[in-house]
């Protein structure tokens, strides 16, 4: 049966899970999209469906009893408003990470939610990642004991660092916070692979690369094959400047997480990287599990004399360690069986909320308790 989507947002990241997502899936049409940039949504229509209607709004989108489900992709700020109306109207949800970007509406979502039958996915890819789904296999299993504490980092190449500075990503205003923007679904993972919330949060980080005084660099380095100055590859940043954009996020930070069922954890981001990682080393009571999903290792060494280190890897690797395929076949599966969303409106809410206390607890610089937050989000649900 033929599924027609409504594209909130024509986004690049948008565009691409588009792609994969038609290319296995022939029931799924594109009839409607709507984006401030004309530019962006001509570039849809010839790229998926010349005929698919453009609207003003994305609330006349989504009243439109011609879009079955809704794919939410524009700034960070907006996801909640807008998942909230197709929430209301009943359909089917795609929307792109963060859920939200502020805990007022993460309470409204979980309101929303409560009172709508709407099935929803959020664009978790590392989820759906084989690479991390094998490190919570393994550690659900006990192959490490119990699990104590664990390290994981995302850092970035330079060049995306000189996108993320030179686009809508460097404003609050739009993303909520750095860390929530591109590090939530690291959060999410961990959040998965301990089985519990985080309790308390310390976090430090700062803005000190990609200032004024170190601009030089761009010139310092040697321009791409293609002749972009160094930080200005990505398209988004040509004939512009990373260093003295404005901005109000953060290029590094670092945070300390405690969950309530007593494992603590460590995370690092930095976008300013010459090795970009995305790696995961957890210790147990048992052995440890080192990783790291963009050179496709997994690697296990029982505790014990004569214990030998184990090749756990899946072969899968890169940015996003194959969870784009995954996450287009489950998102089809969805669209047309009844089939539970793996990244729902709760694991949206719980990685919002730890990302945005990380970034208060950055800004105040002192641990904040999780504790209120959680009680105000399980009351909606109490009284729901």
């Amino acid at each position: 049966m033929k599924v027609r989507l409504g594209v909130l947002g024509c986004s690049n990241r948008i565009r691409a899970i588009l792609k994969g997502l038609l290319r296995y899936d022939p029931e799924v049409e594109v009839v409607a999209l709507c984006d401030p940039d004309e530019t962006k949504t001509s570039q849809f229509k010839e790229l998926f469906s010349p005929g698919a209607k453009v609207f003003a709004s994305h609330e006349e989108l989504i009243d439109d009893d011609n879009v079955d489900s809704v794919v939410i992709g524009p700034w960070n700020a907006l996801h909640a408003s807008q998942t909230i109306a197709a929430m209301k109207a009943g359909k089917r949800i795609f929307v792109e990470k963060p859920l939200a970007t502020t805990f007022e509406d993460c309470l409204a979502l979980k309101m929303a939610h409560l009172e709508s039958p709407s099935k929803l996915m959020i664009g978790f890819t590392l989820r759906y990642s084989p690479h991390f789904r094998k490190i919570q296999e393994l550690v659900a299993s006990g192959a490490i004991g119990k699990t104590v504490s664990f390290e994981f980092n995302e850092t970035v190449n330079f060049n995306h660092g000189g996108h993320i500075m030179a686009c809508w990503r460097r404003k609050r205003e739009f993303t909520g916070c750095h860390i929530l923007e591109k590090c939530c679904h690291d959060i999410d993972v961990a959040n998965w692979i301990v089985g519990s919330r985080v309790s308390k949060v310390a976090s430090f980080g700062g803005l000190n690369f990609f200032t004024p005084e170190n601009e030089h660099r761009m010139r310092e380095l040697a321009p791409s094959d293609e002749g972009h100055l160094a930080y200005c590859e990505w398209p988004s940043a040509r004939g512009k400047n990373p260093f003295t954009s404005d901005k109000d996020i953060i290029d590094n930070q670092v945070c300390i997480l405690e969950y309530a069922n007593g494992v603590r954890a460590t995370f690092h981001t930095n976008i300013n990287a010459g090795i970009p990682e995305r790696r995961t080393y957890i210790l147990g009571t048992e052995g440890a599990i080192r990783a790291d999903s963009r050179v496709g290792k997994i690697e296990l060494c029982k505790i014990g004399f004569g214990e030998e280190i184990k090749d756990c890897g899946t072969g899968a690797r890169g940015g996003h360690a194959g969870g784009d395929n995954v996450l287009t076949n489950h998102w089809s599966k969805m669209l047309h069986e009844d089939v539970p969303s793996l990244t729902g409106v709760q694991t949206g809410i719980e990685s919002a909320v730890v990302s945005l206390a990380a970034d208060e607890a950055m800004l105040k610089g002192q641990v904040v308790d999780l504790g209120e937050y959680w009680a105000q989000l399980d009351a909606v649900s109490n009284n729901g």
